[in-house]
């Protein structure tokens, strides 16, 4: 699949979406080219988690309606890599908005900028699209380390067993998070996202 799935992007976009008290759903697009063992793997962790998780395809119209119901009555932002379809699925739930569509770079294997600019579009009186530019990598903004945990759900409940409430789970003795990685309780795939993005705010390049 064209870009390559990303759950480390995907994660950081969640906390994006978390912290700024913004509903999470996750699209894996092109599902035409072929779902292997590692999206299906990912699609069963965050729908346990309590996302959508929708699978789609400009050529799967059962996944076109069902995807475009969601977006009824609501203003829906479409954000993430260059390259995994956007502007084409959004063409193909609104033709009448011709979006302008790209491809992947042979050289890169990473899709082209298309669109250039954030603009929203009216749908009817009650449902707004915002198409956005393609992204290659992500830093949430404005986010403190100590605060990181409360925009992975998991965490939230296990956090209040630490034996420090500034735990920041990462080295800390007596902490309940890391206790519950080992025990697979929080799988260790999201935690290493969790500390991925903890070491980028502690070398301050959040602010």
């Amino acid at each position: 699949m064209n870009p390559t799935f990303n759950n480390k992007l995907i994660d950081r976009l969640i906390v994006a979406g978390e912290s700024s008290k913004v509903k999470v759903n996750i699209i894996i697009n092109k599902i035409d080219l072929g779902v292997d063992e590692k999206i299906k793997f990912f699609k069963e962790l965050y729908s346990n988690l309590g996302y959508n998780v929708y699978f789609t395809s400009i050529y799967d119209k059962e996944s076109i309606k069902v995807l475009k119901k969601e977006l009824e009555g609501r203003i829906s932002l479409f954000f993430g890599q260059s390259g995994v379809g956007k502007s084409s699925l959004l063409n193909a739930f609104y033709p009448e908005l011709n979006f302008k569509v790209g491809e992947i770079s042979l050289s890169t294997n990473k899709g082209k900028h298309t669109t250039v600019t954030s603009v929203m579009n009216k749908i009817d009186d009650n449902t707004f699209i915002i198409d956005t530019p393609g992204i290659r990598e992500f830093d949430p903004y404005g986010i403190k380390k100590e605060d990181l945990g409360l925009y992975f759900i998991e965490i939230v409940p296990v956090a209040d067993e630490c034996r420090f409430n500034t735990c920041t789970h990462y080295h800390e003795p007596g902490c309940a998070v890391i206790k519950a990685v080992d025990g697979g309780i929080i799988t260790q795939e999201r935690y290493d996202s969790y500390l991925n993005i903890l070491l980028t705010i502690e070398e301050g390049l959040f602010f």
